[in-house]
């Protein structure tokens, strides 16, 4: 079995807790910081460092700050860095120079016996070399070259992301095309928008489509929706949120689309306005009619002037 195995549990003696460095630990009472509280965080951050064989690094590239202890650990960040202080104290913990916080004793609890001691030695050797390598160095071809595992399994990891710098996606591939218009979009509204790794859009968009079972495109329609939406134009500004964020996407995009939708009715008139009004006819007067006429004008201009002499 290959010697550079990575251990993903904690064997713990009995006497674990029994150990000078526990002990001072356990009779630690910093404010409200309990010595039950330090030992806590110490066996977490064991647990943390198994994958990078005692250094604490995020997906074994980040070292982790102790805000992100803090958040893993589920403490405060002033409780971890007050039980980082001790732990360097006691020399259960260093400080590597890259900023990684590195378990000293972790090895001695990862489940082997027999030769792990002698592994634990070779291992921090390699680091204190590693750690003395201030520029880069030229070695001949019988110099081995010394090299942190850690940065093997950097360079390893990065090879094999699915987000790796090396160009995966062209112009003639739909997700790459779906990217592109999202870019558009995005810049029509914010001309000052910097310029993304496409290809990193380009592969949450395909995996929207592999592993969701997102049709392409709706998801190229979604893209003019987002962006034409006074909210969601703000906060979908990568490929990834456009697949993270698709289904309330959607689930928004049929509630506006329902709201808007505009249902007509035919209005009834009441009876009484569709009644036409009758219509007024002329009817010609007879030459008898039209004499009467007159003459009841003429009296009437004829009591008109009485009235008026009268008032004078």
């Amino acid at each position: 079995m290959s010697d550079n195995k990575k251990y993903y549990y904690l064997k713990l003696k009995d006497n674990f807790f029994e150990s000078d460095e526990l002990k001072i630990l356990q009779n630690y009472n910093s404010g409200k910081n309990e010595g039950y509280v330090y030992s806590d965080i110490l066996l977490k951050m064991y647990l943390k460092s198994l994958q990078g064989n005692g250094a604490l690094l995020f997906k074994n590239r980040i070292p982790y700050k102790a805000e992100m202890l803090a958040t893993v650990t589920n403490h405060s960040v002033g409780e971890v860095k007050d039980a980082i202080e001790k732990f360097k104290a006691l020399g259960l913990v260093e400080v590597l120079d890259d900023g990684a916080i590195f378990m000293n004793d972790i090895q001695l609890f990862v489940g082997k016996s027999s030769t792990e001691a002698e592994r634990v030695k070779a291992y921090r050797d390699k680091l204190k070399s590693v750690k003395k390598i201030e520029s880069v160095q030229m070695y001949d071809k019988s110099t081995p070259e010394i090299r942190d595992k850690r940065l093997e399994i950097r360079d390893k990891n990065k090879n094999n992301s699915p987000h790796s710098d090396k160009p995966k996606y062209g112009p003639d591939d739909r997700p790459y095309q779906i990217a592109q218009h999202l870019l558009g979009k995005i810049r029509d509204n914010n001309p000052d928008f910097k310029q993304p790794n496409l290809q990193h859009w380009t592969n949450d968009i395909r995996l929207a489509h592999d592993r969701d079972k997102r049709d392409y495109d709706k998801l190229d329609n979604m893209v003019d929706w987002c962006q034409n939406d006074d909210f969601w134009q703000a906060n979908i500004l990568s490929g990834k949120k456009l697949r993270d964020k698709y289904d309330r996407l959607a689930a928004e995009a049929n509630r506006k689309f329902k709201a808007n939708k505009q249902v007509r009715t035919k209005e009834t008139l009441p009876d009484w306005a569709t009644e036409q009004a009758p219509t007024a006819t002329k009817k010609k007067l007879t030459p008898e009619q039209q004499a009467a006429l007159k003459q009841r004008m003429a009296k009437l201009d004829q009591r008109n002037s009485e009235r008026e002499e009268e008032t004078t």
